[in-house]
């Protein structure tokens, strides 16, 4: 509970945060989050300052933006869209993702001299470097949000070197912020972090944004989006797919996103005989989303391990019945929703069905999911976060 010298004192807050992704430049739910957050932040009245390893972004009224341009990649987190292959490709991809961070330490402790701040607030490894040097330049208090491991990224094949990282950052910071109970387990497991000063704040959704605009088609559709990456899963889906297009022979599988795993999505649906039925769109801007979601009769998110997944809160903001892997974040505070391992493709089957084939069911789960959206909004996340702010 905060006092009311404390209400007080959250009207002056500054804040520097450290972002690695922002729109447009977002390849996942960092770049959601981060500019959601940010923006709740300053309708509260804390005063941001971001930096960024780009200069394109989107603009947020009253909010300071220092950027740079980096010198290798534009600052995107390149290896979450790559393949880990031999050793001397990993060795470049180590090289390349490292000097980044690198770089973004540099810069942005010449940037944060621009800056008046009380908190620094970093998210993720790619940011710590700075964080750690910014924190001791300054003897500012350093909260941090973890919004995944190396461990999930790499679907429990993680990079030792990304790991020491991780773990520094968890190390040196005051606060700890998960997005999600099950990543806050994983964490003090792995990193042996102090649990009393660990917090977690859930991701949220403006559902106003996703107007859940119902378009009738013949066609069924089965849609997923997201990263095409080993920790999402999606070869369970095609799996159970296969099984879901026996029953129907209209049945579409929309698979929306780019990734390292496209080329092995692409043959196993050859081989599974799903050519015509498996259609690899790519990524789709923001802005047209809406139009796939309106078009879809269930989405799935079939996860083999999911810190969160926004897009699952997206689906349900636009009256999608939706499918959630029982080890991602999101499973614990939505409870309208179908839940599954994400390795049990027949019972993934079965739900896909069920909602196909029971009209009652579809309008029934949306209906009670889009209520518990209600509680689940960015702006209580700011409150939560400007509380931690000021502890």
């Amino acid at each position: 509970m905060i006092s009311n010298n404390t209400q007080n004192y959250r009207n002056n807050m500054k804040v520097l945060f450290l972002g690695w992704e922002f729109p447009p430049q977002s390849i996942g739910g960092l770049g959601t989050h981060s500019y959601n957050i940010v923006k709740a932040l300053s309708e509260k009245g804390v005063i941001v300052t971001v930096i960024l390893p780009f200069k394109e972004h989107t603009k947020i009224k009253g909010v300071k933006f220092l950027t740079f341009e980096s010198q290798l990649s534009s600052g995107m987190y390149t290896l979450s869209n790559k393949k880990r292959g031999d050793k001397d490709e990993a060795k470049m991809l180590y090289k390349d993702v490292l000097s980044e961070v690198e770089e973004y330490k540099n810069r942005a402790l010449e940037l944060s001299n621009k800056a008046d701040f009380d908190v620094i607030h970093a998210n993720d490894w790619v940011t710590g470097r700075a964080a750690i040097e910014i924190k001791k330049r300054t003897g500012k208090k350093l909260i941090v949000t973890i919004h995944s491991t190396e461990y999930d990224r790499t679907a429990g094949k993680p990079w030792n070197k990304i790991v020491e990282e991780e773990k520094a950052l968890i190390d040196n910071a005051d606060i700890i912020v998960t997005v999600s109970r099950r990543l806050k387990e994983e964490i003090i497991s792995l990193y042996k972090a102090d649990e009393k000063k660990i917090s977690v704040v859930y991701n949220a959704i403006n559902k106003e944004k996703f107007k859940g605009i119902k378009k009738n088609s013949k066609q069924k559709i089965v849609l997923y989006v997201g990263r095409l990456s080993v920790q999402k899963g999606i070869d369970n889906l095609i799996k159970a797919f296969k099984i879901v297009s026996e029953k129907y022979e209209d049945v579409l599988l929309y698979i929306i996103g780019e990734g390292s795993e496209l080329p092995n999505l692409i043959n196993l649906s050859i081989k599974l005989g799903l050519a015509d039925k498996v259609i690899f769109l790519g990524r789709v801007p923001d802005q047209e989303m809406e139009v796939f979601y309106s078009i879809a009769n269930i989405f799935v998110m079939p996860s083999v391990s999911e810190p969160f997944g926004i897009v699952a809160l997206e689906a349900i903001a636009s009256n999608v019945p939706t499918i959630v892997s029982t080890q991602s974040g999101v499973s614990e505070i939505i409870k309208n929703t179908f839940k599954v391992d994400f390795w049990d493709t027949e019972q993934m089957a079965d739900l896909i069905l069920g909602v196909l084939n029971y009209d009652q069911i579809d309008k029934e789960l949306s209906k009670n999911a889009y209520k518990e959206l209600d509680n689940i909004t960015w702006e209580k996340a700011a409150e939560k976060f400007i509380t931690l702010y000021n502890e």
